[in-house]
């Protein structure tokens, strides 16, 4: 071969070459941004699922002690537990978001928080309504069983 066809196909050889390692550094780069992105979007995810049932455990706080009175207010307390029903709906909708980003072991976890919360809201709604029952009835009653004669207690 002659001197200019193998200068000429040794830097055909490098040109094809050199490309390489800066593809494979910029899809590097490119993950590297992906997986930092897609670890606030969790964190944001995160922050806001706590957030919301931050909100939801203190309007918890404020109809039990509203419910622990000897004679509640039971226009008080219904509006409490109104807004305890409707941060209750907004905790399930940021666990929606973690739900789509988490992992599969935060997804599990997460379900579970989310049982524990609905079986939660049903002991909150059963002692609303034996409030409500109780001037009738005076008598210790469990969370759990609702009050005899009772129709407010019935699921809808």
């Amino acid at each position: 071969m002659d001197a200019g066809l193998t200068a000429l196909l040794g830097a055909a050889v490098d040109s094809l070459a050199t490309p390489s390692p800066a593809m494979v550094a910029g899809r590097a780069a490119a993950r590297s941004q992906f997986s930092q992105w897609r670890r606030q979007y969790r964190r944001d995810a995160y922050a806001n699922y706590l957030g919301a049932v931050y909100d939801r455990d203190v309007a918890l706080d404020t109809v039990r002690d509203a419910l622990r009175v000897d004679r509640p207010d039971l226009r008080d307390v219904d509006e409490k537990m109104e807004r305890f029903a409707a941060l209750v709906r907004s905790a399930h909708r940021a666990a929606e978001f973690v739900i789509l980003e988490g992992p599969p072991s935060v997804v599990e976890a997460l379900y579970g928080v989310v049982h524990e919360a609905d079986d939660l809201a049903e002991i909150m709604r059963r002692m609303l309504c034996d409030a409500h029952t109780e001037d009738t009835s005076r008598r210790p009653r469990t969370p759990r069983s609702p009050p005899s004669g009772s129709t407010c207690c019935t699921r809808s």
